[in-house]
């Protein structure tokens, strides 16, 4: 009896809307609009290049008797099919807040960037457990691949397994001075390379590579474009002082031959652990992985990371790659997902991982 006497509505706000302030939030008890109505985030999804116009939503909000109750951001990205690249839509940060979650409302939420006219495809990544079975029943096609991850201070894990105070800091100290050997051990394995490629960090990404990735061989992908790469790479999601993302070209003998981009974020919880900085391993090309492989270029990058980081990670499709990392010190540590919506049923193996360009970068995931 309850549940009619509520009511339920939905409230969309455009780029225009956000760009010139003209519009009007509930009440936001639970902080779910303010989560993503921070300078940073307003600042990044105003300047994505691929909005596909200023009436598109940019926050899709759904208000239970005037409180914000659920939400969604949404931008828009490239899909890349068969040479040619689309517009498409993908989203960050949908979440219901806890009380309400038993009305669905996620679903709802769920339904309109599934169902919208804006886009005739959509992209997420960065799934959560709780959210994958809802993009499975919605027809979403999922991508699962690997994560892999090499641990480099294991203070986290420790406090996160019940150790506190002093034993902690003994204990900690003890598990990470082989832990540290191990880890020299693994970055004179990217050194070694360093000394065959000249690697560099710049801040603005060279055109070059968009021969490499849109010539990359497969028939789908998120266009990752040097005006996508560079969208990424001047903008995050949360600006907190800790969280940068990095840009890397890789020549040799003074022809570009690939490229890699990273990112680290400090999280106050993450997965049970408590105020870690995590790097990743984003984005990477080769102009040729027989000669420089998508290893090889892990390798390298592993180098990169500020001394602070307390756990580096990446994701592969590549069953090789996750072998070879071993060596590093990179172990399997579950799995990354992306998400594709095919609102026009044109792509019909798409759900087929092998014809699409995989990276962990897609979406929203280098952004937050």
């Amino acid at each position: 009896v309850l549940l009619t006497m509520l009511e339920i509505s939905n409230q969309v706000i455009t780029y225009k809307q956000l760009v010139t302030g003209n519009y009007q939030i509930g009440n936001d008890l639970y902080g779910i609009a303010s989560y993503v109505l921070t300078p940073s985030r307003i600042a990044a999804v105003k300047n994505c290049p691929f909005n596909i116009s200023d009436n598109a939503c940019a926050y899709f909000f759904v208000n239970v008797d005037g409180i914000v109750a659920a939400r969604v951001q949404l931008f828009g990205t490239q899909f890349y099919v068969d040479g040619k690249v689309n517009p498409s839509g993908s989203g960050s940060s949908w979440e219901t807040a806890e009380c309400f979650r038993h009305q669905a409302l996620g679903a709802e939420v769920m339904l309109f960037t599934s169902t919208n006219d804006e886009y005739e495809t959509f992209i997420a990544s960065g799934i959560s457990d709780m959210a994958l079975p809802l993009y499975k029943k919605l027809r979403y096609y999922i991508l699962e691949f690997p994560r892999i991850m090499q641990l480099r201070n294991a203070y986290s894990i420790l406090e996160c397994k019940g150790l506190n105070g002093t034993w902690l800091k003994v204990v900690s100290t003890l598990v990470n001075l082989p832990l540290k050997l191990f880890i020299v051990y693994s970055k004179h394995k990217g050194k070694k390379l360093l000394k065959e490629y000249q690697v560099e960090k710049v801040i603005k990404v060279p055109e070059w590579v968009d021969n490499i990735v849109l010539n990359d061989g497969h028939k789908y992908m998120e266009a990752h474009d040097h005006r996508w790469l560079q969208w990424n790479l001047d903008y995050n999601f949360r600006g907190l002082p800790q969280d940068i993302q990095s840009f890397y070209t890789i020549k040799k003998k003074g022809e570009p031959v690939g490229f890699f981009m990273t990112k680290e974020r400090f999280r106050k919880k993450a997965g049970g652990l408590k105020n870690i900085l995590i790097g990743a391993i984003m984005e990477w090309g080769s102009v040729n992985e027989k000669q420089l492989s998508e290893a090889d270029i892990y390798k390298m990058a592993q180098t990169t990371f500020s001394r602070e980081v307390d756990i580096v990670e990446a994701a592969t499709a590549n069953p090789a790659t996750v072998e070879k990392m071993k060596v590093c010190g990179f172990i399997s540590h579950g799995y990354a997902h992306i998400a594709f919506k095919d609102k026009k049923k044109k792509y019909k193996d798409a759900s087929d991982i092998n014809l699409w360009r995989v990276r962990y970068g897609y979406a929203d995931v280098l952004l937050t």
